[in-house]
């Protein structure tokens, strides 16, 4: 009888501290609303954002109460353009800030946006048992980076490091030895085009003194057979990561090295999206931006991006055309190093299929690398594979002299 005549005496308390708390609610929203954001204007549900050189697809949802953005490297100042078929927004970005507007689509349907400057939420966490700096061994295997893992505490994995890989993959043959549970689909946009694909959530991998918990695999077809697994650099997001091929040594740091001054910074590594080199074809110069793409087993890619540029497809000058594509010999400089005689192909500015221009690994790996994460931005130094093969204008030569063979068989 005393508890109950306690807690009714309790009561009116609460309830006032409930109606206080209600209060405040009431006026917070009503201040939001009183807040006038920024209206732009849409007559297409699609949109864009442009946050650094990272360029993401958006859909305009007005049954959303708030739709939310995270920039892509929150803590390194910088644009982000949020764009419409009528109308655009621009926002220089701070770290922990929240930019809110609205879109009004059809002129009657207000879609609430919020760009955020913080980290995206993720199930993966990662653990380390030691304090930084800590390294991962790797082997090369081709021009590509391989390391040696252990999947949800029983399998033995080989992964695939890409920095050009923007998800977790697994190879479609080594699902089923990999015991692996599906959930779900996404849609993946690789070298197989763009199809639908099923996706693992929860799994865990473990590299030397790191785990990974959490972690969602996305099922592709376009993998070696030796491959198990790619990771990309996402998984060290909030780390600075050190491809020491010299030593090959992977290194994790939760700070630069003091030998970064060794090192020389490409500058607008983010903003651009790339590394800023030379290459000189036909007795012409081209200035361009090239991605990072350690995943790429082969010297470089140009794309319709650079093709378009100028008259850059006009100039250049092919060795012979395949499948709509000039196959093409030039030169690079990239830090000051020469690579003579590079052999790549070109696609056409209106190619559909084409895709970013790029280096790949056989050129790449001339370089130990520092890439810090946090800030977006990379620091490249040459190393001791200056004397390393890529694919250049005699292995073209060999490959064109066998196909010349066999076609007169």
């Amino acid at each position: 009888m005393g508890t109950i005549n306690n807690t009714l005496a309790l009561q009116p308390i609460i309830s006032k501290t409930a109606l206080f708390v209600l209060l405040c609610l009431t006026l917070s929203f009503g201040l939001m609303a009183q807040k006038k954001l920024p209206v732009i204007h849409a007559t297409s549900a699609k949109a864009s954002i442009l946050d650094g050189s990272k360029k993401v697809g958006w859909g305009l949802d007005p049954k959303l109460k708030l739709d939310i953005y995270y920039v892509n490297v929150p803590l390194k100042r910088h644009k982000v353009t949020f764009k419409t078929d009528q109308d655009k927004i621009s926002f220089n970005i701070k770290y922990g800030e929240k930019y809110d507007f609205v879109v009004l689509l059809n002129g009657k349907d207000s879609c609430f946006t919020r760009i955020l400057a913080k980290e995206a939420p993720t199930p993966i966490s990662m653990k380390a048992d030691n304090s930084y700096p800590q390294s991962i061994p790797f082997i090369l295997i081709g021009s590509r980076i391989y390391f040696q893992g252990l999947l949800n505490g029983q399998k033995e994995v080989n992964v695939q490091f890409d920095t050009g890989a923007g998800v977790c993959c697994v190879n479609k043959i080594s699902s089923e030895k990999l015991q692996l549970s599906f959930k779900g689909k996404t849609i993946v946009d690789n070298t197989q085009g763009v199809n639908e694909t099923r996706v693992s959530p929860g799994n865990t991998l473990t590299l030397t003194n790191f785990t990974w918990s959490g972690l969602p695999l996305v099922e592709v077809g376009n993998m070696q057979e030796y491959e198990d697994l790619i990771v990309g650099n996402g998984i060290f997001k909030d780390k600075i990561i050190e491809i020491d091929y010299d030593k090959k040594l992977f290194i994790v740091h939760d700070k630069l090295p003091s030998y970064i001054k060794d090192y020389k910074k490409q500058a607008d590594f983010f903003e651009k999206g790339g590394i800023k080199a030379d290459i000189i074809q036909n007795g012409k110069k081209y200035t361009s931006w090239f991605g990072f793409d350690t995943g790429r087993d082969g010297a470089m890619r140009i794309g319709p991006d650079f093709t378009s540029q100028n008259q850059n497809w006009e100039n250049l000058k092919e060795l012979q055309m395949l499948n709509g594509k000039k196959i093409v010999r030039l030169d690079a400089i990239i830090n000051g190093v020469e690579f003579k005689d590079i052999v790549t192909n070109a696609a056409a500015p209106s190619d559909p299929r084409g895709r970013s221009t790029i280096f790949g690994n056989q050129i790449l790996n001339h370089f130990n690398v520092i890439l810090d994460n946090p800030q977006g931005e990379i620091y490249l130094k040459p190393n001791n594979r200056k004397d390393e093969p890529f694919y250049n204008y005699d292995s073209y030569l060999k490959e064109l002299e066998i196909y010349q063979k066999e076609t007169l068989k």
